[in-house]
């Protein structure tokens, strides 16, 4: 027996027309880049020290009335 050669062996009919395929591929994988950009800004707005931190607390007891 001979070998049948098939061009496109282990394809399916409508695998090289799925446009909806491709465009959920491409949506997955921008996602994933916007996710890492997001986070990759939120971690460096985290760790620089441009933007203004609450003051140290006091190391006195809060003002209070000593005849109470």
């Amino acid at each position: 027996m001979e070998a049948v050669e098939r061009p496109h062996q282990g394809r399916h009919r409508g695998a090289r027309r799925d446009p909806v395929g491709t465009v959920l591929t491409v949506l997955w994988g921008l996602g994933h880049v916007v996710t890492l950009a997001l986070l990759g800004v939120t971690a460096g707005h985290q760790l620089s020290t441009d933007h203004p931190v609450a003051a140290p607390p006091a190391r006195s007891l809060p003002d209070h009335d000593p005849d109470v």
